[in-house]
């Protein structure tokens, strides 16, 4: 089984893996207002899009959950989001070769911000930051994937 056709899968195992336990809080951020593409309650990521072309490369567009909170009852979600597109060549992790990520939207709920720290790039780590001033906290949301390591962490809101 090739990387290209394992890669949505790793992506979803490492995210599930990697984000953790959600800070408990009392009741849901004002989920009203928002648009429609951050994910609903319960959603750790959604695939968008993923095509493969002639040469074999493959090319996915998945939005992540980020800024991951959990109510006394159980129920679950975020504040954010956060859409990356990430290339993965043909060539498999040979010399030269790396899987590029990039940053292609974020989305905040009202009263939340988020702060590009590393935007990814060529085997490069994306590092986004939520947070909300009125209320002093904060996530920290991190991706990297690499031939042969991907790590996913969505931030548990702190």
């Amino acid at each position: 089984m090739s990387l290209k056709s394992v890669a949505p899968l790793l992506v979803s195992l490492s995210l599930l893996a990697g984000c953790g336990e959600g800070a408990e809080v009392s009741e849901a951020p004002e989920v009203g207002t928002h648009t429609a593409a951050l994910l609903g309650p319960g959603e750790h990521m959604r695939d968008i899009s993923s095509t493969t072309d002639a040469a074999g490369n493959q090319t996915f567009v998945t939005e992540y959950a980020a800024g991951i909170y959990t109510l006394p009852d159980g129920q679950s979600g975020s504040v954010a989001s956060v859409t990356i597109k990430t290339f993965i060549p043909a060539t498999g992790g040979t010399s030269g070769s790396c899987i590029t990520s990039t940053i292609e939207k974020l989305e905040a709920l009202p009263g939340w911000t988020t702060t590009v720290d590393r935007a990814g790039g060529c085997d490069r780590e994306i590092r986004v930051e939520v947070s909300n001033s009125a209320t002093r906290q904060e996530a920290d949301f991190s991706f990297l994937m690499i031939f042969g390591k991907t790590r996913i962490d969505s931030g548990a809101i702190r």
